[in-house]
């Protein structure tokens, strides 16, 4: 199946071989669309959305990782207890891993036919995720009225999962401190948590920033000028 996907992921490529190729990974969006100059509008939006969406994925991943890890140490709390804790524990440890073998899989196709789709390469881990606004951005005048009201929808979302992320921060901070002194904390469960924030919270801000985009687009100002004067 994966070879299907990868066969039809590089007719996409061939589609848009027109597109310059770029072997450096850009370090934001809006080089990122630098790199695109020559795209048309729809193709850079969806790159662009494609962009955002490897950043929640590699976050993922990361969470994902941690997952099995913490499986694993289940799996080793379990030996103590016996042969019911075990089959509970390894049925578990499968699982995560299955779960985990499908993100992995599926990274791989969005990294893929975003290059497909951009021309643009990407051989570096996109964990570290695009800056949030500083400050609630303003509609231009003879902006779309849809485009307003998504605007302040994603603001709204952005700041939830933005003071989500935040608490998970402080929550684990604390644990750490904690396990430090006692080693009676959870402290696995206080970093998959914080990393599930962060991926709520990257999946918000690449709304965000994609709203700015077709914003930018629709009243006639340029995309990259738009996502650094975020």
């Amino acid at each position: 199946m994966m070879k299907s996907i990868k066969l039809a992921l590089i007719g996409i490529a061939l589609t848009f071989s027109s597109l310059p190729a770029h072997a450096e990974t850009p370090q934001t969006d809006a080089a990122f669309v630098e790199m695109m100059k020559d795209a048309p509008a729809e193709k850079v939006l969806e790159a662009l959305d494609l962009y955002y969406q490897l950043h929640v994925s590699e976050l993922n991943l990361q969470y994902m990782n941690e997952r099995r890890t913490g499986a694993f140490f289940a799996m080793r709390r379990a030996q103590q207890k016996g042969a019911g804790a075990v089959a509970k524990a390894e049925k578990h440890q499968k699982a995560v891993v299955a779960k985990r073998e499908q993100v992995v899989e599926d990274n791989k196709s969005l990294r893929l036919k975003l290059e497909a789709v951009s021309g643009v390469e990407f051989l570096d881990d996109l964990v570290m995720i695009p800056d949030a606004p500083l400050a609630k951005p303003q509609a231009p005048v003879g902006a779309p009225a849809d485009l307003i009201k998504a605007q302040a929808a994603s603001w709204d979302a952005l700041q939830a999962a933005q003071t989500k992320w935040q608490d998970e921060r402080l929550i684990l901070l604390d644990a750490q401190q904690r396990y430090d002194e006692t080693r009676d904390v959870p402290i696995g469960d206080h970093l998959r948590a914080m990393t599930a924030a962060e991926m709520a919270y990257a999946k918000a801000v690449g709304e965000c920033r994609l709203i700015e985009a077709k914003i930018a687009i629709a009243t006639g100002k340029p995309i990259p000028s738009a996502l650094s004067g975020l």
